[in-house]
């Protein structure tokens, strides 16, 4: 009794740790659809949960993941690839809940903040490369790509990456991200100055997010636009654009407008509106926007032949720029470096793909060889069978032929005559009293009696044959030859024995269809002798007809005899076989 209590509650206890761990995901997996749409609120909630108290690993993983999810969502940037790495190693062993290519996909982002490129391209291809990768993490996946590439100036990928995150958005129904891809390859073609390509990609940003009312990509996607109308030199038309865009910007965007104004501002030699934007740039934070200020202000003085002013600004702006070359110089060779690096890798894994491809071929061409040699193994099973059945039958045939051979022979009918004289006195000196064993002697004489009858019977259509066949007159013409010609040889053409072979055939029927059907193959010549043996043409004869010795017509029907039987015998037991058939 107290065992079956320990059972019931240990039941009960695995039970209710079974139910804590399906809550505890089902929680895990709450904070996770909502980390999608509200980045903020998905960090707040990870914040309330212990690491510990997460009853299994798989969930502590995946609390891990969500934690590094959340906060790549909310733009808090990755300082370290230790929480990744451990991650993407636990779900490379354990196949929890399809989580490994949203774990590579997110080591991925955890190296493009940290400023590893070809390590994120490569986490952003491992992703890829994953046969369970669901749809939307397949095309952020490409698009964080290609913006990789697109700061590495790798402008070709960029673009195919691009087209490829745009045709999975699409099939998505994933809007806000066709128009973001669809803006971002618009800005390749703008950096590779194909404006024509840039402004219909810019055009078609803008549209789309017309449709859905989204001002904010609205807005940027002018802003686009403007720049090519700057690059163009239709000051005009770019500042009509900015204008109708400046005060519904939002903040993230100031500083790139200001940019903008102090340039347009500048070529429309507006000095007062050049002034205050330069101003706000020199002000701001941004080095960039620093040196376009300074720059800005030392080309306006120069423009005034004030030298004297200009000077500060040129000094300062030279300043600036060789602080930014010394920033710029080590991440141009991390660049540089990644581009090498990822063709490197490229290479490899298409020659790994090809390797592959040939041995895929090669399994297949083995495993199709293996099946044509089973294939053709039973067939020739199936064959050996089906010829070793179909010898058994013509044997057993031949065992039948040889008893009726041996039934139907003079020697026999003899035997059977003195066995009914034998019998006829044993039922005479046997008591009239006994008749059933008068009865059994009486069945007994008369079956011998009705077998010598159908010999006899037998016999006389086989004489009354040989009479009609000798007395034909082709068949006189033979014996004619062989009696007038004795040193003549081929006394039959080919188309004389055909003759003979009909003739035999209509006084024979089955004669020549049981000798092909023999449990041994038949040559022409042994079957020409058969057939002379069959119409009581002597050995002598049948050499002449044959064309061969004598001895050689003899060793003929003995090897034939052997050949049927298996067993040594004479020629004259090879005749006695034909002549019961």
């Amino acid at each position: 009794m107290r065992h079956l209590f320990s059972i019931i509650l240990s039941l009960l206890l695995l039970t209710a740790c079974r139910e804590s761990e399906r809550m505890q995901f089902e929680k895990l997996q709450q904070i996770d659809s909502i980390a999608e749409v509200n980045a903020d609120s998905a960090v707040a909630m990870i914040k309330t949960i212990n690491r510990d108290t997460l009853s299994n690993n798989d969930n502590k993983y995946y609390f891990d993941l969500l934690e590094i999810r959340s906060n790549d969502k909310a733009y808090i940037a990755h300082t370290s690839d230790s929480a990744i790495l451990s991650v993407i190693n636990y779900f490379e062993k354990h196949d929890f809940n399809n989580l490994l290519p949203v774990a590579y996909y997110y080591g991925g982002r955890v190296y493009s903040d940290l400023g590893d490129a070809p390590q994120a391209l490569e986490y952003f291809q491992k992703a890829l490369d994953c046969e369970n990768i669901n749809s939307n993490t397949n095309a952020v996946a490409y698009s964080q790509m290609a913006g990789i590439y697109g700061n590495q100036k790798a402008y070709d990928l960029a673009i195919l990456a691009h087209k490829k995150a745009i045709e999975l958005n699409s099939q998505n129904s994933n809007i806000i991200g066709v128009i973001y891809n669809t803006r971002d390859l618009g800005h390749i073609y703008f950096l590779t100055e194909q404006n024509d390509s840039a402004m219909f990609f810019f055009n078609e940003a803008y549209k789309l997010s017309e449709c859905i009312n989204d001002s904010k990509l609205a807005y940027s996607t002018k802003q686009s636009i403007c720049n090519i109308y700057i690059q163009k030199g239709d000051y005009i038309k770019a500042l009509d654009i900015l204008s109708s865009i400046r005060h519904n910007l939002p903040t993230e965007d100031s500083i790139s407008i200001t940019n903008i104004f102090a340039n347009l501002y500048y070529e429309l030699n507006n000095i007062d509106s050049t002034l205050f934007y330069c101003n706000k740039l020199i002000n701001s934070n941004n080095i960039h926007s620093q040196r376009n200020g300074y720059n800005i202000f030392s080309n306006l003085y120069l423009d005034l032949n004030d030298i004297s002013k200009a000077t500060p600004y040129i000094i300062k702006s030279q300043i600036l720029s060789d602080s930014i070359h010394k920033l710029q110089t080590p991440q141009e060779i991390r660049q540089l470096s990644a581009i090498y690096n990822y063709q490197i890798r490229e290479r490899e894994n298409n020659k790994l793909k090809q390797e592959a491809h040939e041995n895929e071929i090669k399994l297949i061409s083995l495993i199709c060889s293996i099946v044509v040699i089973i294939v053709i193994a039973l067939s020739t099973i199936y064959v050996a069978r089906k010829r070793k059945r179909i010898i058994s039958l013509k044997l057993q045939n031949v065992e039948l032929l040889l008893k009726q051979s041996n039934n139907l022979s003079e020697t026999t009918i003899a035997q059977n005559k003195e066995k009914i004289s034998l019998l006829k006195s044993q039922i005479n000196s046997i008591n009239h009293e006994n008749q059933s064993l008068i009865q059994e002697l009486k069945i007994q004489k008369k079956l011998l009696e009705l077998n010598n009858e159908k010999a006899i019977i037998y016999k006389s259509q086989k004489d009354n044959a040989i009479l009609v066949f000798n007395n034909d007159t082709f068949v006189k013409e033979i014996y004619h030859r062989l009696k007038n010609h004795p040193e003549e040889k081929n006394i039959l053409s080919e188309k004389e024995w055909n003759t003979l072979v009909d003739k035999i055939i209509f006084l024979f029927p089955a004669f020549i269809n049981t000798i092909q059907n023999l449990p041994f193959k038949i040559s022409s010549y042994e079957l020409r002798v058969s057939m002379l043996i069959k119409t009581k043409f002597t050995p002598k004869e049948i050499a002449r007809l044959t064309n061969h010795s004598e001895s050689s017509v003899s060793l003929t029907r003995a090897r034939l005899y052997k050949k049927l039987t298996n067993n040594d015998g004479r020629a004259s037991d090879w005749d006695n076989f034909i002549n019961s058939i």
